[in-house]
């Protein structure tokens, strides 16, 4: 955690706030919603359609870490991998395979675009022996491409219809969810193209609708991607940059838009300035250098008071698991991406995969400060050491969390480490919904607004 510099501190007045009224607005971690119970056994669970578990396949590979490059050698080991297995070597056969199974994907992705790109070469050169031929019907001026391009490839014609029917699955991909989609897809693909299970009525519509935020995904979290197209010679240049939730992706599968242009409303002096962190930043100004979420009172800092096992940020040390998504393992990115809701509520955090019940979503980050009235602040510690933590200037998503009545995640304290974090919790989310949480009963009771959860059973409506 970083200091915040004195000149630095948090404002006494709104600059950022969406609403400039002069209430204590306080954010809780306590809730009335009790953690949901787990579902019966015996509850009837609708199984994945062909087409979500597509959907499902090419957001898990945009969250992960895959490495997608047209060319890599991979050089030998440093090592005699051959000897006995000291952690040197293992280190090295670790690295060996991240490599090899990164170059795989690579060249999978490849495979498929050349695929696709290949069947609008043959649709072209259809046209063009029909063009040079007009007595030819559109059934010889088919064939005919077809034994030439089963004369290069040194396959028979039933072996290339095949695989034809395939690759055509891969370039509907393409037409409808953009390269992304394709190039991302999961090793599903293969099967859902040759039995053309999930090409339905609505397929092209539900990958068109989700074109941009593809793309967003893409281009923020693996930047290269784009130049695996050139092997086709397609030069297609790189659309957003920077952080990934500095983009507001829009229904219909418009381009998403830069966050700070969804606040134009606000005419703020300096416009929406907002800066996307990983840890909490402490004011100075308030706290000195004593950070307020330290809890003294715990004898073994290292303990989990939950688990009882050590916590560590050494993951070949740590052993709590309580929340290993964000502490003591291999982090990756949140699988959710911020869009503009319907609803009048501005934006919103969207789930772009289910997330099981229990699992943590995200800290809660921003600045720790004190006395702050009139503007959102989440409210930390116990009295008489409470904090303030201050999303205005400085965060990270769950700034853009909406409030429900019926909430499918809540903010929860964890100790880490000795120290009180407090995260976003998945109650039982699916893929696509929006992610919200309950703002609690003293944030409404204190602000002149009307809730738009548009819940059945909304409190403050």
């Amino acid at each position: 955690m970083r200091p915040v510099k004195p000149t630095e501190s948090a404002p006494h007045t709104p600059e950022n706030s969406e609403d400039g009224a002069s209430s204590a607005r306080q954010v809780h971690t306590e809730t009335r919603f009790p953690q949901r119970k787990k579902s019966g056994k015996d509850v009837p669970v609708l199984e994945p359609t062909s087409m979500d578990k597509l959907i499902a396949g090419i957001w898990k590979q945009l969250f992960s870490s895959v490495q997608l490059t047209r060319f890599s050698t991979i050089p030998e080991p440093s090592v005699n991998i051959r000897t006995g297995v000291s952690g040197e070597v293992f280190q090295a056969v670790n690295i060996l395979c991240m490599k090899y199974y990164n170059q795989s994907q690579s060249s999978r992705a490849l495979e498929m675009i050349v695929q696709a790109y290949w069947i609008e070469c043959y649709e072209a050169r259809i046209a063009v022996i029909r063009l040079e031929n007009p007595n030819y019907s559109s059934t010889e001026a088919r064939m005919t491409a077809l034994k030439e391009a089963c004369a290069v490839l040194n396959w028979k014609e039933k072996d290339l219809r095949n695989r034809m029917a395939i690759w055509r699955g891969y370039k509907d991909i393409k037409d409808a969810g953009g390269w992304a989609s394709l190039i991302f897809t999961s090793t599903g693909v293969y099967r859902f193209c040759k039995y053309r299970t999930g090409f339905s009525d609505g397929f092209a519509t539900r990958l068109r609708h989700l074109r941009s935020a593809f793309e967003v995904a893409a281009d923020t979290l693996h930047p290269e991607w784009r130049g695996l197209l050139h092997i086709i010679g397609q030069e297609e240049p790189r659309r957003y940059y920077g952080q990934p939730h500095e983009w507001v992706t829009v229904s219909g599968g418009e381009a998403a838009v830069p966050l700070a242009s969804t606040y134009g409303h606000l005419n703020l002096p300096n416009g929406f300035q907002y800066e996307f962190i990983d840890q909490c930043v402490l004011d100075q100004n308030v706290f000195g250098i004593i950070d307020p979420r330290v809890i003294p009172e715990l004898e073994n800092t290292d303990i989990c008071q939950v688990c009882k096992e050590r916590q560590s940020d050494d993951i070949k040390i740590n052993q709590c698991s309580c929340f290993p998504s964000l502490f003591g393992s291999v982090r990756s990115p949140a699988p959710v991406q911020i869009f503009h809701t319907t609803s009048g509520r501005n934006n919103g955090v969207i789930a772009r995969y289910n997330i099981e019940r229990g699992t943590a979503i995200g800290e809660f980050t921003g600045l720790i400060t004190n006395g702050i009235q009139g503007v959102d602040v989440m409210v930390g510690g116990a009295r008489p050491r409470t904090y303030q933590i201050f999303q205005g200037q400085m965060g990270n998503f769950t700034r853009f969390i909406n409030h429900s009545c019926k909430p499918n995640s809540q903010f929860r304290k964890f100790y880490w480490r000795g120290k009180e974090r407090i995260l976003v919790v998945s109650r039982g989310i699916t893929a696509g919904s929006e992610i919200t949480v309950d703002y609690s009963d003293s944030y409404w009771r204190q602000l002149d607004k009307r809730c738009l959860c548009g819940e059945y059973c909304c409190r403050f409506s």
